[in-house]
């Protein structure tokens, strides 16, 4: 688990497919209880005092795994509850892109790859279903995860190669 702070009140939870392998994203009670959990966690690791109304997107990737984007609105009456309150939204039809800055590495692992785009003098590599373990091991130590729609936009705006 990776946790990304953007602010005080909005953080991004990267799980990869390794950490939720017993998780089912249908059923609602399972991510209810898995989040539960989570919250559990990064309040005993990170000190964050978890409680009021939370606005979370979980993005699923078949590769990666998932991202959970989560956005705590400010209420004063759940810090007097000291109560969790969250709707919850799945996002299944994603596919991640990859940003990179090597060209070569493009060419060199070519049949792992579906699509590629160009924007601002940056690659962005979407992948194929089936992709070599070791491959996708190094991909994730040396590119930057883009997804929700910032994604969207350089699958639109950005050229594709």
């Amino acid at each position: 688990m990776k946790v990304v702070f953007n602010d005080e009140f909005n953080y991004y939870i990267y799980l990869s497919k390794y950490n939720i392998l017993n998780l089912d994203i249908d059923n609602k009670r399972d991510i209810e209880e898995y989040f539960k959990r989570i919250f559990l966690s990064l309040k005993n690791n990170y000190h964050l005092d978890i409680y009021g109304l939370f606005n979370i997107r979980v993005y699923c990737d078949k590769n990666y795994g998932i991202i959970i984007d989560v956005l705590k609105l400010n209420s004063d009456y759940f810090k007097i509850t000291n109560k969790v309150e969250m709707k919850i939204v799945v996002d299944k039809d994603n596919s991640f892109l990859y940003e990179i800055d090597d060209y070569f590495f493009i060419k060199q692992y070519h049949n792992n790859i579906s699509n590629i785009y160009c924007k601002n003098k940056k690659y962005y590599i979407e992948l194929k279903d089936d992709i070599e373990e070791l491959f996708y091991l190094y991909l994730l130590e040396h590119a930057n995860i883009i997804f929700n729609d910032e994604a969207l936009d350089i699958k639109y705006s950005g050229v594709k190669l």
